[in-house]
């Protein structure tokens, strides 16, 4: 069952590759990117990740495919939380 959702997983990856460059290449193209994330979202969900405590053995190149896959969504949470923290008291910080 892991090995399928790795695999799954590896897929929605690929897709959302696809669909990020897509986006962007020719012209500049919404339903790509909105397809774009939801790939990248899915294939987070499906991965069976050792940090979540879904994969217990030790296997380097499903550690070092964890860290590509989880990539996208953990960069996009920091940044969100990174503005949260920023204006969390509603004047950024910054006093005149």
């Amino acid at each position: 069952m892991e090995l399928l959702r790795a695999l799954i997983s590896l897929l929605l990856f690929g897709c959302g590759l696809y669909f990020l460059f897509d986006g962007f290449n020719p012209t500049f193209d919404w339903k790509a990117l909105a397809f774009a994330i939801i790939a990248f979202l899915l294939a987070y969900f499906f991965w069976p990740s050792k940090k979540r405590g879904q994969r217990d053995d030790d296997n380097p190149w499903l550690d070092a495919l964890e860290l590509v896959i989880e990539l996208p969504v953990e960069l996009f949470l920091w940044v969100i939380r990174l503005f949260t923290r920023l204006f969390k008291d509603g004047d950024a910080g910054v006093d005149l």
